[in-house]
């Protein structure tokens, strides 16, 4: 039962929150130089909030905000890796326009170009569009440019959690510290202690999984959050096995520009690994016995 004290503290907090929207799109307009913002979309995530908002000269433009100590990190790394993308022009992506700190209500926001994803759109053109992200920067090493390490220039967020892209020649050392970060974020647990046994168990034998490869550092989208780094182009496909939404002409336009290669199938379980790792980090030990499992199987396949 909500006493009379509830109701007005919720009505407070609501009026909080309405204040400082008001005030943050205030911030908005002075950003785009426009006197009229008309609000064409809103979402509520489980970790950003977003508004879609249509100037007074037709400009559409994508504000999401986050009201978390780690907003800055995330929205920098977003900024980053959005720009990085786009300046491929491999793939359509949001460019974004402008990073807002200390926000009215705290926290931060980012801007950005308005993309409508109301249709699932053409999975081939997607496929083939993420293809050749992934090539864009082998290209640029073959003729003597490009980035020959595996990171990024800056800390990017995997949901809330920054991630650290400091820079490597070796992408097996690199994914091993992703997954040490994960392993250490889960505290001592009964579950946490067996996964990190069996990682344990694991981790020195990881490079048997890259035996005869020749990776070369590719953009990547990460492909739900804009958290790109510079790594192995399969890492990409992670998530997805966590979580299918691509279908069958995706994976076919893609594999025509970059073929599969032997021992995929066990390396993105590897990769799929990171994704409920995070996961249980973020929303709790629902994603532990499938993170306990995938470790189980990797060890008895590698």
């Amino acid at each position: 039962m909500v006493t009379d004290a509830g109701l007005l503290f919720l009505l407070a907090l609501r009026c909080h929150d309405a204040l400082g929207m008001e005030r943050l799109e205030d911030l908005v307009k002075e950003c785009l130089e426009t006197d009229e913002l008309t609000q064409i979309g809103y979402g509520s995530g489980c970790i950003s909030d977003g508004v879609g908002y249509k100037t007074g000269n037709g400009r559409e433009v994508f504000v999401k905000v986050n009201r978390t100590s780690d907003a800055l990190v995330m929205f920098r790394g977003e900024e980053a890796s959005l720009r990085t993308m786009a300046d491929t022009n491999t793939i359509h992506c949001p460019r974004p326009i402008k990073v807002l700190e200390n926000i009215p209500g705290g926290g931060c926001a980012i801007i950005m170009e308005y993309l409508d994803l109301g249709s699932s759109g053409d999975e081939a053109a997607l496929g083939t569009g993420l293809a050749r992200l992934h090539m864009h920067n082998w290209r640029s090493l073959e003729n003597g440019e490009g980035v020959a390490n595996f990171g990024f220039p800056v800390a990017t967020s995997c949901g809330s959690i920054p991630q650290d892209n400091s820079w490597t020649n070796d992408w097996v050392e690199f994914f091993c510290r992703k997954i040490d970060s994960q392993l250490d974020r889960l505290g001592s647990g009964s579950s946490s202690k067996e996964a990190k046994s069996l990682w344990s168990q694991l981790r020195p034998n990881i490079h048997k999984l890259f035996d005869g490869l020749v990776i070369r550092p590719s953009l990547l989208h990460v492909i739900y959050d804009p958290a790109s780094f510079y790594g192995h182009y399969e890492y990409d496909f992670g998530i997805n096995q966590c979580f299918p939404s691509f279908g069958r002409r995706f994976y076919e336009a893609y594999h025509s520009l970059i073929p599969k290669e032997p021992g995929c199938e066990l390396r993105l379980q590897l990769y799929k690994l990171f994704h409920l790792l995070n996961h249980w980090n973020l929303f709790g030990s629902g994603y532990s016995s499938s993170s306990i499992k995938t470790l189980k199987d990797i060890l008895r396949k590698i």
